[in-house]
Order: structure tokens, then sequence, then C-alpha cells
């Protein structure tokens, strides 16, 4: 019985080695040590990007929604438009979530875009807004308050689903481009 068992461990063991021999690639031939390429001793450099931090000014209402509060975070992104999306995202999420109250919560958008000072929004119809006409106004306003802390974005275009819509609320218009207030 024993001598059975051991052919039948040594049979896998052999289908086993034959299976992963057939799955590896080889290796590549080196062409020189690696000392030689690089020059040093140093590890080798990874292709992960580089994360910037910045700390950024965001806004929210007061527990009241009489007034905006400015609350400071901070961000880390790769590139802006990565810079743009962060900021979205914690327009979501304030720290002082007992002192300060949201009003882009459960914001969801399609896509976020960069072109010559116009930062697009292309956000979702789906998305469910309750804040009547002075929440959206304050809404709005937080929205600009918090992008337009970056000097190359101009203006501010919001679409639903890829087309101009007459306001996102029903009752502030933006079709035409959110600008900064002089």
């Amino acid at each position: 019985m024993k001598r059975r068992q051991m052919i039948w461990m040594a049979v896998l063991a052999t289908l086993l080695v034959a299976g992963c021999g057939q799955k590896a690639e080889p290796a590549p031939q080196p062409t020189a040590p690696a000392e030689q390429n690089t020059g040093s001793n140093q590890p080798p450099t990874t292709t992960e990007p580089k994360l910037t931090k910045q700390s950024i000014s965001v806004y929210y209402s007061d527990n009241n929604l009489m007034e905006l509060q400015k609350e400071e975070q901070e961000i880390s992104f790769a590139e802006d438009i990565e810079k743009y999306k962060k900021t979205l995202e914690v327009l979501e999420k304030p720290k002082k979530a007992d002192e300060h109250v949201p009003l882009w919560t459960d914001f969801h958008y399609h896509s976020v875009t960069f072109d010559k000072g116009t930062l697009t929004i292309d956000a979702d119809s789906k998305n469910q807004y309750n804040l009547g006409s002075s929440g959206e106004a304050m809404a709005l306003d937080a929205l600009k308050q918090t992008l337009f802390q970056y000097p190359e974005i101009e203006r501010i275009v919001i679409l639903e689903d890829g087309k101009k819509v007459e306001s996102l609320m029903g009752h502030v218009e933006v079709v035409e481009p959110l600008t900064r207030d002089k």
C-alpha cells in the first residue's frame, strides 16, 4: 500500500513540475550586469507617479444652512485633473461633520475636464438634491469658492449627461458658465 502511495506521489510531483515548466517563460538574457547598467548601487526606480500634496480651502454650510464655512483639507494628486476631482470629493466630506454640512452629498458625475481656463463638470442627471432655492444658491457658491482657489480655473461649466441644462436643482440658472465674482 505504501509503495502505491509513493508511486502516485511521484507521478503527481512529476506532473506538477512538468506543468509549471510549461507555463514559465524563459528569463531574458541580461546584456550586462545590473551594476554596470545603472552606474550605481541605487535600487531601481519605480514608474509610479509622484503625488503632490496640497492644502485647500473647502466650503460647507453651517448647521442652520445660513452661511458658508471654510475648512482646510489636504488632497494628494498626480495630475491637475485629479486635483479637481479630489476637490469635488472633499466637498462631500467635511472633517468637522458636527459643525459643517456638505452641500454636495452623493454628487455623481460622468467626467471632469479642463481646457483653456474652463473646468467642465458633466453631472449625472440622477443626482438628487433637496436644498430649495437658497440651498441651491449656497451649494453653487460653495462650489465656486472651492474651485476658484485654483487661479487657472476661470470658468466652471456644469452639464447633465453631456447636455446644457437650465439649472441643477430647478432654481438657479447654470446655462452660462459660473465665473469668478469681481
